[in-house]
């Protein structure tokens, strides 16, 4: 292999380091594995609700959708610097990267969505918010980080809220 090529291979290596895609706790972390979960699955759900957002508020959607679309980006605004603040109060280190699944969700909704913006982006939002929901209620039940608990009994009923509002703005015949 040329000094070149090995040296593009280092580069790639470290940065391929430097990406996680999961909260760290540090080495004297009292935190169990499913918090570093719940706080990791939070922090990137909210992270690909905003960048969803940010997309799709330049474009130009019906105004039946914008109410929809407003709440969802408003919500994930306020909740951004909260899940920020609970990790940051835990020494917990959060990811700096969203994992392929929403990485690719967002690649389509950019460049493919289908039927339409509007239709797509409310589907991906009914995606993020059942598994942010499924994620949220294991933590009220399994969770050991009471902050992480209350955390997530206090945002389960917005999700569950939200989640209802995404369906029924959901136009007739596209389905989920």
């Amino acid at each position: 292999m040329k000094l070149s090529a090995r040296y593009g291979v280092v580069v790639a290596l470290l940065a391929l380091a430097g990406c996680s895609t999961t909260a760290q706790g540090p080495e004297s972390s009292t935190l169990a594995p499913q918090d570093l979960h719940f706080i990791t699955t939070a922090y990137q759900l909210v992270h690909f609700d905003l960048d969803a957002c940010a997309f799709v508020q330049k474009s130009a959607l019906t105004p039946q959708t914008m109410p929809v679309v407003d709440k969802i980006c408003a919500d994930a605004k306020e909740y951004a610097p909260k899940i920020r603040a609970q990790a940051a109060d835990n020494n917990v280190t959060l990811p700096n990267t969203l994992p392929t699944d929403l990485k690719a969700k967002l690649v389509t909704l950019t460049y493919h969505p289908e039927p339409n913006l509007a239709v797509a982006f409310i589907r991906d939002e009914i995606s993020s918010h059942e598994s942010a929901l499924a994620v949220f209620q294991d933590e009220q039940q399994n969770g050991v980080n009471p902050t992480f608990k209350q955390v997530a009994a206090q945002t389960t009923p917005l999700l569950e809220q939200n989640l209802t509002m995404l369906r029924a703005a959901l136009p007739a015949g596209t389905g989920e």
